[in-house]
């Protein structure tokens, strides 16, 4: 019997799921159906609030061709018969892959086509690609437990990039995952930790978060993307289409997994008979960190020799780590062959042996490079003659003939090589002279994340502005080649090398970078009706506001908050906190402890960041807030957060003391290193000279 006023609504039959899948949403908010009148169409929607709407139409009908494009690569439907996507305003986390009720970030899915940066879409559809892989892992086929969280956040990382891979192949989707997603996980991988892909122990929902970490995104999405050139794409397809198939409505393990992949490759005959997936694997999933492998020519014998140990930056770590060894698949090409694309293991180095010797049919004076593609999950170190031979070919004209990711993988090794203090800087300088000529968005990926490693461990010292110098020298060229303009005429690759490649000029203080920059800026503020390209925004937000007085950064502050899309305030918010003046700082991160209803909640530590982002001296302020206002937070903030969440403290203080010994570390990589760069800086300059 109904109540009066009351209404009853009924639902189709959930089917057999995890409880966290579950989602309701209470809201009045408006829907928009994709205009791709594909399978989905009549129940592929996006909810967004009335303000908002057609504002998702971009992300909608992209999200819709990846979405099926995945339901016809894995062959198995989707048994809810309807995808709803809803924008929410205030959202902690930037997606939820609720089973057929995906909820985003406003930020994510909701564009205008003139104002959101090329980079800002392309992650929104990352970010939908990752939530639909979930529909089979996770939502499907569950993970047993959340110890194994790879196998629903690695494969879903992994196919977020090789989805849009498909739908968009010009895109190069598949180059941009080895610099985004690869070399981001063995970055954080390097460090002294034994977290592995495997076999954590989680028992409270503390635990539980800590188990979401690169280590199942970004290495889990790598170590898969590894194992799918070792067995071929057509035995990992049919592999993960059984797992699928059979696993459905029930908890894998990632036994499970191996135990399709193997049948599969077994029937595509893709690997050595004494080898098998399972033992492959677990050299990757229950051991830390990644191996360095070392490849020594003997020019004399025309043979090599290759061995394995774990990187790591405290190279002379303990003994039980430094025995660690992996099954490793070992792919390379010479200067002779220059065949990038043949990503099929050549050899493979054993899990059980150290090294091994094999015959090299080249000239002593010609190159070999590993890793082709770095397909596989690991760096590789020469002997210093075969690193000299590569610089050398790199910096001639047929440089382009080696692969964009091998060169993008070569200078991201040779620089944390050196980092690590395995080889000298100056082979890392020596082979980053090249850059001059570079062209190609994936390896000034690489180059810039290593060039902001230097300058930000370099500020301060006297050494800093001779590097800034030495990147403009690196950047110039292909500077020149730009503009500060939008066109569309221009593919996604040089749109997101525009952003880069301006954003660093102006980082390492290009002074016709900033001129044009503020320049910008001051038209902008004085024509409100005029706005500044979509691409160059964050920069030139930063560096406007940086040169500018309290006038100025109020009246951004105004057009924050009168600004209804997220993306274009959250380029503002960054914005703000590039300011010097220690009045605005303040008033500025007033807003981050006050209840101002025009902030969301999700703003509050963007502003906080942003401010720390802004300028170096920025910290001292913002530690100078905290000590001031200690009282304040722990009312607004700590005491619930105590209340509600006390078991998580022990890890909180884990992650400070761990921060603590980050920054004594990095005080003494300066005091170790900062010689040895100075004199590697001055050399370059003279032989550029």
């Amino acid at each position: 019997m109904l109540f009066v006023n009351r209404n009853e609504y009924i639902f189709e039959a959930t089917p057999r799921m995890s409880t966290y899948q579950l989602g309701w949403a209470m809201h009045d908010f408006v829907s928009e159906s994709s205009t791709n009148h594909l399978r989905f169409s009549q129940s592929f929607r996006m909810w967004t609030r009335r303000s908002m709407n057609h504002r998702g139409s971009i992300a909608l009908n992209q999200g819709q061709s990846i979405y099926s494009f995945l339901n016809h690569w894995l062959l198995v439907d989707n048994p809810i018969p309807k995808m709803d996507q809803i924008a929410v305003p205030d959202f902690n986390f930037h997606a939820m892959e609720n089973w057929g009720m995906i909820t985003y970030r406003e930020s994510v899915v909701l564009y205008d086509d003139w104002l959101t940066p090329t980079r800002n879409m392309l992650d929104g559809f990352t970010t939908m690609a990752h939530e639909y892989a979930h529909t089979w892992f996770g939502n499907l086929v569950t993970p047993a437990f959340w110890d194994v969280a790879w196998l629903k956040e690695g494969l879903a990382s992994y196919f977020q990039y090789f989805a849009v891979s498909m739908v968009q192949p010009t895109w190069r989707m598949m180059d941009k995952f080895v610099v985004d997603t690869l070399q981001a996980a063995m970055l954080l991988d390097s460090a002294d930790h034994d977290r592995v892909m495997n076999g954590r122990n989680v028992g409270s929902p503390n635990s539980i978060m800590a188990v979401l970490d690169f280590v199942s995104y970004k290495k889990g999405a790598s170590v898969i993307r590894m194992l799918s050139h070792v067995i071929g794409e057509s035995a990992f397809r049919d592999g993960l289409r059984s797992y699928v198939k059979n696993m459905s409505y029930d908890a894998a393990t990632p036994h499970d997994l191996y135990r399709h992949l193997q049948s599969s490759t077994d029937n595509h005959g893709q690997l050595p008979r004494n080898m098998s997936i399972k033992g492959i694997m677990e050299s990757w999933t229950n051991q830390p960190g990644y191996p360095l492998v070392t490849v020594t020519r003997n020019y004399d014998t025309g043979t090599f020799i290759v061995s394995q140990k774990r990187f790591r930056w405290n190279k002379t770590g303990g003994q039980s780590q430094s025995e660690l060894k992996w099954w490793i698949p070992l792919t390379f090409t010479t200067e002779t062959a220059r065949n990038f694309s043949a990503v099929k293991p050549r050899y493979w180095l054993k899990r059980k042996c150290e090294n091994f010797t094999a015959p090299l049919n080249i000239s002593s004076s010609r190159w070999i490079i590993f890793n082709i593609q770095q397909t596989g999950y690991y760096r590789v170190n020469y002997d210093e003659d075969n690193w000299k031979m590569i610089a050398r070919y790199l910096s001639s004209k047929d440089f382009l003939k080696i692969h964009r990711v091998n060169r993008a993988a070569l200078i991201d090794d040779a620089f944390n090589l050196a980092r690590a203090g395995y080889i000298d800087y100056s082979i890392a300088f020596n082979l980053s002279k090249y850059l001059v000529q570079e062209i190609d968005y994936e390896p000034w990926v690489a180059a810039v994340n290593n060039l902001k490693f230097l300058n930000n461990m370099l500020s301060g010292t006297r050494v800093q502005r001779a590097f800034q110098e030495h990147a403009n020298r690196l950047l110039q060229p292909m500077y020149k080649q730009l503009n500060f303009t939008d066109s569309k005429d221009e593919d996604i690759n040089a749109k997101l090398n525009k952003e880069l490649i301006l954003t660093t000029s102006c980082l390492v203080r290009s002074v016709d970078c900033l001129n044009v920059s503020e320049s910008l800026f001051r038209n902008w503020i004085t024509k409100p009706n005029e706005t500044i390209p979509r691409d160059v925004k964050s920069f030139v937000y930063c560096e406007g506001i940086r040169s500018s007085g309290g006038k100025d950064w109020y009246l951004v502050m105004d057009r924050w908050l009168n600004t209804d899309l997220q993306t274009e305030q959250d380029l503002l918010l960054q914005g703000l906190g590039c300011t010097r003046e220690s009045e605005l700082i303040n008033s500025y991160l007033e807003l981050s402890v006050t209840d101002e209803q025009n902030v969301r909640k999700q703003q509050r530590m963007m502003i906080v960041n942003a401010i720390l982002d802004g300028n170096v001296e920025n910290v001292d302020h913002v530690l100078e807030f905290v000590r001031s206002n200690l009282q304040r937070i722990i009312e607004l903030y700590l005491r619930a957060f105590i209340q509600g969440h006390s078991e998580q403290l022990g890890s909180t203080l884990d992650a400070a003391k761990k921060a603590l010994s980050v920054a004594l570390k990095n005080v003494e990589w300066i005091k170790k290193y900062l010689p040895g760069i100075g004199k590697n800086i001055f050399w370059v300059k003279m032989v550029f000279e």
